[in-house]
């Protein structure tokens, strides 16, 4: 499933690789050139939290 993608009409919107290697979204908004990027991109996403204060700690 595309991580910046929202459900279409109450389905995931799914990843294909295309012929020259590259990875798109079926509603063609969101591509990546390899599967790095892509992961690259979910890793971002899943860490992206907006106005949220954070107390950082480090375990011993």
């Amino acid at each position: 499933m595309c991580p910046l993608c929202r459900e279409h009409e109450g389905k995931g919107c799914e990843i294909v690789e295309r012929s020259n290697g590259r990875l798109v979204c079926t509603c063609g908004r969101h591509s990546w050139p390899n599967a790095g990027a892509l992961l690259e991109s979910c890793r971002r996403q899943s860490l992206t939290v907006e106005r949220t204060l954070h107390t950082w700690t480090q375990g011993q």
